[in-house]
């Protein structure tokens, strides 16, 4: 309950600074610090953790089959909306926030042993498609075209999938150096979080309609369809727990803060991670207990 009160205060201290002086694009500035430097260097302490096993298979391929249905999912619910709505979405939707809410929640409702899930889940699920599908959605709608040059420039020069293959190819970094990289990466929950709050606007930008379907696909359909293929899977039920409970995490705060910085309905993707993370505090508990009750 710590860990939700503290996600909360963040939140409330950018929307607080709303009503502050603050510098022009404030937060752009934050989203800019957290792309470049708190998350690269998260990736540079989280990946060389993971441990892969049998279990792990269903955990990593999640993910990814709910990605091509999300997408669909959004075409369809913004099929009436401008490009840039559906951009915004086509972000926050099939990327959750599987670590930094993720691992409290999930250590909170089962336990240390599914940590590892986790942060499987977090690094070849909701980092990788950050990266590649990520950035061909954001090449796509800011310049208009599909250019596969553009998207692997976004993509080759995007920091997180950068320091991604440098933890991939070396491993942990040496041992005097972690404590330096660790200050750097716990900066990425406060500032992302408080660049959200800053920018959530709860007005008339926001089409409460579309909002609301949205955080029923994100915090309950997902979570739905990720049980089904994994029960069809025959995972075993730590991991399956594991990864539904991922799959129903509220949008990626950094996902957020890229549609946020693109210029793609910036109310509405603040709205959705921040709110979405609100809400998410009754969903994930109740979809856990739901799980209980089936397994």
């Amino acid at each position: 309950m710590e860990q939700f009160a503290f996600i909360i205060a963040l939140l409330a201290i950018g929307i607080l600074l709303q009503k502050a002086d603050a510098p022009i694009d404030f937060a752009k500035s934050l989203n800019f610090f957290v792309i470049y430097v708190s998350l690269p260097a998260t990736v540079l302490l989280q990946v060389p953790k993971i441990h892969f096993d049998a279990s792990a298979l269903g955990v990593i391929l999640i993910p990814w089959l709910l990605l091509p249905i999300v997408v669909a999912l959004v075409f369809a619910m913004t099929r009436n909306h401008p490009p840039h709505v559906r951009a915004a979405l086509l972000l926050v939707m099939p990327l959750g926030n599987t670590s930094f809410v993720g691992i409290p929640i999930i250590h909170t409702l089962l336990g240390e042993e599914a940590i590892g899930y986790v942060l499987m889940y977090d690094q070849f699920g909701t980092f990788l498609i950050l990266s590649l599908y990520g950035a061909a959605v954001i090449a796509r709608y800011e310049s208009g075209v599909f250019h596969k040059r553009l998207i692997m420039k976004k993509l080759l020069l995007f920091p997180p999938f950068i320091f991604l293959i440098f933890a991939l190819l070396f491993g942990e970094t040496p041992s005097n150096v972690q404590p330096y990289i660790q200050t750097l990466a716990s900066t990425l929950v406060p500032l992302a979080l408080i660049s959200v709050g800053y920018s959530m606007k709860f007005g008339g930008e926001v089409d409460y309609s579309l909002f609301t379907q949205s955080l029923i696909l994100k915090l309950i359909i997902m979570p739905l369809i990720a049980f089904g293929m994994l029960i069809a899977m025959g995972t075993e039920p730590l991991a399956l727990k594991t990864a539904v409970l991922e799959s129903g995490m509220p949008s990626m705060i950094t996902a957020g803060a890229l549609a946020i910085a693109a210029g793609f309905a910036p109310a509405l993707s603040a709205a959705l991670v921040g709110y979405g993370l609100i809400i998410s505090l009754v969903t994930l508990p109740l979809v856990a207990f739901l799980m209980e009750k089936f397994l």
